[in-house]
């Protein structure tokens, strides 16, 4: 048609526009498989795992006198993104892990509860294995409930894809660490793991990063907290041990992306116009 036409020659600009769409459209991007959200809840921790308008929570962010984090961040994002949250992960006691659950159940009240305390609704232990939209969850750890799951009581999951995953450790410190990396040594290399207690000193030894060996680690903590978390130490180790970090406290609200053969991740501050003032709130000017 080109040719028998003369639009070759008469309309060289338009062609190539034409050529150019066409490119890009058989270049565009495969709709995403399944994706994980870590939410911007400041100090605590509250993870989304999404696929088909179904959702997972992994935690539920802290709560004070006058609110929660469940209600300023939580609910409003889920709401935003149509998602119908079907299970609710405690992975242990502590007050900035659980402290929406009671405003996520009155929004969810099907949602099934997952915890490793000893009166949970469902168990969340080690052995436990379920399947949800095409993805496996493993839990790892603990190995038994306890009345008050503390840190190295948290419940860390692995959840795969079959070729993509994702490794949740809540609070876990160095001695259950040590635990996971003598039971699973072979097992616990991921794609994409949650930095252990909010990167702090306690957690994230060499063994289990050497163990894990995460293409991206993201951590969950608030700016400017009170107990300088994440430690530069700890960071500094990450970046010996050449594995990408990310946090929340940089980036805001971390999303991982999950497609056929490849993954991508972004942060919510990266996507904001760099303006000068932006730095002072954790996007550095040569963020893309």
């Amino acid at each position: 048609m080109v040719w028998r036409f003369g639009w070759l020659l008469t309309c060289p600009a338009n062609l190539l526009a034409l050529v150019s769409v066409m490119i890009l459209w058989l270049n565009a991007k495969a709709p995403e498989r399944w994706r994980v959200d870590m939410i911007d809840v400041g100090h605590g921790l509250a993870t989304l795992i999404s696929k088909n308008g179904k959702g997972i929570l992994y935690d539920t962010g802290n709560r004070w006198e006058s609110g929660s984090a469940a209600e300023m961040n939580i609910l409003p994002f889920i709401r935003w993104n149509n998602i119908v949250v079907e299970q609710i992960i405690i992975s242990h006691s502590h007050e900035d892990h659980r402290g929406g659950l009671d405003s996520l159940k009155q929004a969810f009240p099907f949602a099934a509860v997952r915890e490793s305390s000893v009166n949970a609704q469902l168990p969340c232990l080690e052995g436990v294995a379920w399947k949800w939209q095409d993805l496996t969850f493993n839990v790892l750890w603990p190995e038994k409930p306890t009345d008050r799951p503390m840190n190295n009581d948290s419940c860390v999951i692995r959840i795969d894809d079959g070729k993509f995953s994702v490794l949740l450790t809540g609070d876990i410190e160095a001695a259950a660490e040590r635990k996971l990396v003598s039971r699973y040594r072979h097992e616990l290399n991921t794609t994409v793991m949650q930095v252990p207690h909010h990167g702090s000193n306690t957690s994230s030894t060499a063994p289990f990063l050497r163990a894990v060996s995460p293409q991206m680690s993201i951590a969950s903590a608030s700016r400017f907290n009170q107990w300088h978390l994440p430690a530069k130490k700890v960071v500094h180790r990450y970046q010996r041990a050449q594995l990408a970090w990310r946090d929340t406290a940089h980036s805001g609200q971390l999303t991982v992306r999950f497609y056929d053969d490849y993954w991508s991740i972004s942060g919510l501050r990266e996507q904001l116009f760099p303006r000068w003032y932006h730095q002072r709130f954790g996007v550095s000017g040569d963020n893309e």
